[in-house]
This record gives C-alpha cells, structure tokens and sequence, in this order.
C-alpha cells in the first residue's frame, strides 16, 4: 500500500508573532524536524509539504524522500485539501503539523498499522489526566469524565479515498472542523486512537520554544 505524508508548514504566525514554522531550533527550521523523522520512515514513499504561497520559492526542503511543496490556504482545513488534490497515487494518508517537532517514528508507525488493520482512520491521542471542566461565561456547568476524554494530536492517517472524500464533502456543506478526523466522523467513518505523548505538544507561544530547546539540550545530554 503506498503511504504519503501531508507536512503542514503554512501558518500565517498572527498568534505567535512572526511564521514559527521557520524558527530555528537548534540551526533547523521548525519544519525540518518534521521531515527528519518521516525520512526514517521507509513505509512513507511521498511527502507533500505545505507551505505559505509567498514562501514557495525560497524555501528549501531537505529530505530523502520525493516532496511536492504545495500552496496553503487561509485555514488549515484548506491547505489539507490542496494537498489532498495533489496526490495522483496513494491508498494512505498521514497528516502532521510540523508546530510538533517531536512527534515520534513509533506514532507515525502505529497510526499506519491501525489503518492497514481496517479502520478508516487513527489519530494520535493523549488520555486526559487532569480534571476538566465544561465552563460557559466564566461559570463551571460541570465536570466531564476524564475516563472518556483523550487530547488529540498529530499525525493522524487515513485511507486517501475516504478522507478526500470528506473533504470534498464538508466544503460542499460548507462544514469546518479544526482537524480531519472530525470530517470523517462527520461522514460515519471508523476512526481509532494510537498513543500519543505529553512531549508531542504543539508549538503555539514563545514559551514553548523555550519548552522545545530545553528538551532538545536534554536530548543532547542522554
């Protein structure tokens, strides 16, 4: 079956300040963590990075995989579907946002095999392990059952026909969801989870990228 990664690298930064995709780590472009760990993924043939459309041409890709740069769109939602309709030849789909630097071989691994194993898709999750609360107008309503509640993340893979067609769908309906997961389980299709990790965290603040060196240092240190 042939495996393809979408690397999502189009961010616009209004939240973090400037295009954190392109801060360096350690003398690497956020981005390129991403594709240092799908190049050790021999399952993983293709890899579609999306980009800013204004950062197109002067960005440049290391990677020994074949990659396409692909033209993001205003929301992610839509930079997924532009790399969607970018792939001629694929029966699975990865998708990652490279914000995740540290996002394991293993997870990229057992998200992949849960899908050659029959489901429609498999997301990277983490069990809940504090107490949580629905909150409306600074007022707590009630408390949720943690034993039921997972924090997603990235990567997340899909069979291509079933979350293309998804996509195609939920543009139809006009429908936007803040991962693809939710356009498939809009759609009735199976999703599962894989295990994902509190180091797996999402680059948002430049707090975090404080968070990210100090982990890279240790790293380094082991």
């Amino acid at each position: 079956m042939k495996v393809v990664a979408i690397l999502l690298a189009a961010g616009s930064g209004k939240r973090f300040g400037e295009k954190k995709q392109f801060v360096k780590l350690k003398g690497e472009p956020l981005f390129q963590y991403s594709i240092n760990t799908v190049n050790k993924i021999d399952l993983i043939t293709d890899l579609i990075l999306v980009l800013p459309e204004e950062d197109m041409d002067r960005i440049k890709v290391f990677s020994f995989k074949n990659v396409v740069k692909v033209a993001g769109g205003k929301e992610r939602q839509e930079s997924v579907f532009n790399a969607l309709k970018k792939i001629e030849d694929a029966d699975i789909v990865v998708i990652h946002d490279t914000a995740r630097p540290f996002a394991t071989e293993k997870m990229f691994l057992d998200s992949i095999k849960n899908v050659k194993n029959g489901w429609d898709g498999s997301i990277t999750a983490l069990r809940a392990r504090d107490t949580i609360k629905e909150v409306k107008g600074n007022k707590v309503i009630k408390t949720l059952n943690r034993e039921n509640l997972y924090i997603i993340q990235t990567p997340q893979t899909f069979i291509f026909s079933k979350l293309f067609d998804a996509h195609k769908k939920a543009k139809e309906k006009g429908v936007s969801g803040t991962d693809d997961s939710y356009l498939m389980e809009m759609e009735g299709y199976r999703i599962t989870v894989n295990e994902g990790s509190t180091l797996n965290f999402k680059i948002t603040t430049k707090e975090d990228i404080l968070l990210a060196n100090c982990l890279l240092r240790s790293k380094s240190t082991l």
